[in-house]
């Protein structure tokens, strides 16, 4: 079996929970948390993140706060580096000392969230410097570690429809897919092509019974099985 660290959210985890998959093991999974947040210089100050009952949630806010994942990277032992950019969707939250934290529902609920924190909106120009700069960051870091050849990026993007026929906002999703598709791009610069895996547009489906509920991220358990496939190849093969 090879070991996978993810940072990314549930489209790139879900698949490794899947019945019967034996090939790989989830290592640790980073989510919620936006390049722009898990490369900053430092989190949010005065979050008290006791009011989150979940030990999941509450770690996964900590440790977005905390840019644990930019310490952990260089030492990763994982045989990949799984990376999606879903929860770029929820923008960041940038105080008066340049901290920033990923606003997450988990993050938004907690104590000590100021009403003067600023927040970015996904595809802005501001949250796109600052996810550019987080891209640099993670591509310097990881290359001077050695382990940028690890990485392998899950081009997951947003279902139009779901498998009942039920229609996902059309305008929403293309909004999500047209950013989605910029950033997968400015990470191209860095990437050879052999580390980027994208499952064909058919099986972008969303499953209306999926077990956390309709949405155009939950996808049917062909996606899944599919991406397992196509990461299989990617990363058993030497590339050409």
């Amino acid at each position: 079996m090879r070991s996978v660290l993810i940072h990314g959210s549930c489209v790139t985890r879900d698949a490794f929970a899947l019945p019967g998959e034996s090939r790989f093991w989830i290592a640790d999974y980073y989510a919620r948390s936006s390049l722009a947040s898990a490369f900053a210089d430092h989190g949010l100050e005065g979050v008290d993140t006791s009011t989150i009952t979940s030990a999941f949630q509450r770690r996964m806010v900590e440790r977005d706060l905390d840019k644990v994942f930019r310490r952990a990277m260089p030492a990763a032992r994982a045989d990949m580096i799984v990376v999606d950019l879903v929860d770029e969707r929820f923008g960041i939250l940038v105080d008066d000392r340049a901290g920033v934290g990923t606003p997450s529902a988990e993050l938004l609920r907690t104590r000590g969230i100021s009403p003067d924190l600023h927040r970015v909106a996904p595809g802005s120009v501001d949250f796109l410097t600052a996810w550019e700069a987080g891209r640099r960051r993670l591509m310097a870091e990881a290359t001077a570690a050695g382990v940028a050849d690890r990485i392998i990026v899950h081009q997951a993007r947003w279902a139009e429809r779901s498998a009942d026929g039920a229609r996902f906002d059309h305008q929403s999703s293309a909004e999500a897919n047209h950013l989605l598709e910029y950033m997968y791009g400015r990470l191209r610069l860095d990437l050879a092509p052999h580390q980027f895996v994208r499952v064909p547009a058919h099986l972008v489906v969303g499953d209306p019974d999926h077990r956390w509920g309709r949405s155009p991220v939950h996808y049917v358990e062909e996606y899944y099985r599919t991406f397992l496939d196509l990461l299989d190849r990617a990363t058993a093969a030497p590339p050409r």
